[in-house]
């Protein structure tokens, strides 16, 4: 990796020179600066981490019955989020009465057994290697469902979704919807779903979820929510899953109020999002997200804590990683990130704090078509021990248009290959670094630019030739 002799001193001095107002730069002792990014690291882990217990299977055998579904009375609240999204009318082009969905209540059941107890087999037979729904099924609060090294298949057209208050489990199974030749009965593309609402378990171990959900509200593949006819102090929903796969789901996960662990698994052609975590807490950690047609691989936002490591991030159509008007904690670290047809990382709207740092920790990000990552409107932000490259844009981008306090801490990253400038910083009071190497065009190519550029020549002085430490403030 190049080192600061590679560029001509006098050009980087040059470029220093400027109308406004100089930056002030300042030395900072190298051992403190370590110590305070060991604290750094540590807080960040301490902020994102969580413990979730696993909730076993509820006792007892559930009672099993058919229950009339409205969309506006007493009690109806787990379906009124579909009532205009298509369901109600798939569910009409197969039941010739009023909507009926299956009601699990007061224990667990099997798959099989649920079988066994409806007998009735246009709602749900035996099929190929396992089973055919044909009909909505709620999972009461009291109540869970077992589906263990069998297939169940989702009939398309009939408004099969699974509706979770209370524990559902995966495991060595396969959920996928079936449609068949068969036209759409709605006016609108329709798939099942699986949405579990706030106080409910779901857990997916070693299963595939295929070809699920649509682009409506909680209908997108997994979600979880918080509805609003649940009060607020509603425990979250939780969900793990482990060594799984998802394939051509509209978003693999959609995360509303919710603790999530998800581990080991494979997320592979979404249409939205792969993960999409809104007020809630997730931990993603060694996972393959491939092939995002639409938007980003993950997206946070709102009030979420997030970690999100080791994971390989390959193919989004936006960023692989968006952050949008995130206030939680979030570490970010020795994750592989690339083939970005937009930023690599994407941060907007965020307000980090010591209690709820934004950490960037030991990436690889390539190819990215636009930035690797690119900031806007963020109060502080720590970049550090990334290898980041091989994009037409900007290594690192960060604008405000309003100046914030910071600080800025780029530390320890290996910076190079890209069509324009390796850092451009505009609006950020404090801005800290070294440790970074840089490799760029030998006198065509500014390495630092935006608010640093008057101080240019100074900064990579001291911190390439010299090995220091600085800390640049805007007068």
């Amino acid at each position: 990796m190049a080192t600061f002799a590679r560029f001509s001193l006098i050009g980087l001095l040059l470029a220093g020179n400027a109308l406004a107002a100089t930056p002030v730069v300042d030395t900072l002792d190298t051992e403190q600066h370590r110590q305070q990014l060991a604290q750094l690291r540590q807080q960040a882990r301490q902020a994102v981490a969580f413990e979730q217990k696993p909730r076993a299977l509820p006792g007892g055998r559930a009672s099993v019955s058919l229950q009339p579904m409205f969309s506006a009375q007493a009690g109806s609240w787990p379906f009124e989020p579909f009532v205009n999204n298509g369901l109600f009318r798939a569910i009409a082009g197969y039941q010739a009465h009023h909507p009926q969905a299956v009601v699990l209540r007061g224990g667990g059941i099997s798959l099989g057994q649920l079988h066994d107890a409806l007998n009735d087999p246009r709602i749900l037979r035996r099929y190929k290697d396992g089973y055919l729904l044909s009909y909505p099924l709620l999972i009461g609060a009291d109540a869970g469902l077992l589906v263990e090294d069998t297939h169940l298949y989702l009939y398309s057209f009939s408004g099969t979704a699974l509706i979770n208050q209370g524990w559902l489990g995966l495991r060595h199974a396969t959920l996928e919807s079936l449609s068949g030749d068969r036209p759409s009965a709605t006016d609108r593309a329709w798939r099942p779903f699986v949405v579990a609402w706030a106080g409910s378990h779901t857990q997916v171990i070693d299963s595939r979820l295929q070809r699920l959900g649509y682009n409506a509200n909680l209908s997108r593949g997994l979600s979880t929510a918080l509805s609003s006819q649940q009060p607020v102090a509603t425990r979250p929903a939780t969900l793990l899953i482990d060594a799984s796969q998802f394939r051509e789901l509209s978003s693999g996960v959609e995360l509303q109020h919710s603790q999530a662990v998800i581990t080991g698994s494979r997320f592979e052609q979404s249409q939205q999002y792969a993960i999409d975590a809104r007020d809630s807490q997730l931990s993603l950690r060694d996972n393959q997200l491939r092939g995002i047609a639409n938007n980003s691989g993950v997206r946070l936002r709102g009030q979420t804590r997030a970690l999100i490591e080791g994971n390989l991030i390959l193919g989004a159509a936006k960023a692989a990683i968006e952050l949008s008007d995130q206030r939680g904690a979030v570490l970010v670290t020795s994750n592989r990130i690339g083939d970005s047809r937009g930023n690599g990382l994407q941060l907007r709207n965020l307000t980090p704090s010591t209690a709820a740092p934004l950490l960037i920790d030991g990436n690889l990000l390539a190819g990215s078509q636009a930035s690797a990552v690119d900031a806007a409107e963020v109060t502080s932000l720590a970049l550090v021990d990334n290898r980041i490259g091989n994009t037409p844009e900007y290594a690192f981008s960060l604008r405000n248009s309003t100046t914030q306090p910071g600080p800025l801490l780029i530390s320890d990253n290996r910076l190079g290959r890209v069509g324009k400038a390796l850092v451009r910083v505009e609006g950020m009071n404090e801005v800290r670094l070294g440790g970074n190497s840089f490799e760029g065009k030998a006198l065509l190519q500014n390495l630092l630019i935006g608010d640093l550029s008057p101080v240019q020549g100074q900064v990579l002085e001291a911190t390439l030739s010299q090995g220091r430490m600085v800390r640049i403030r805007q007068q």
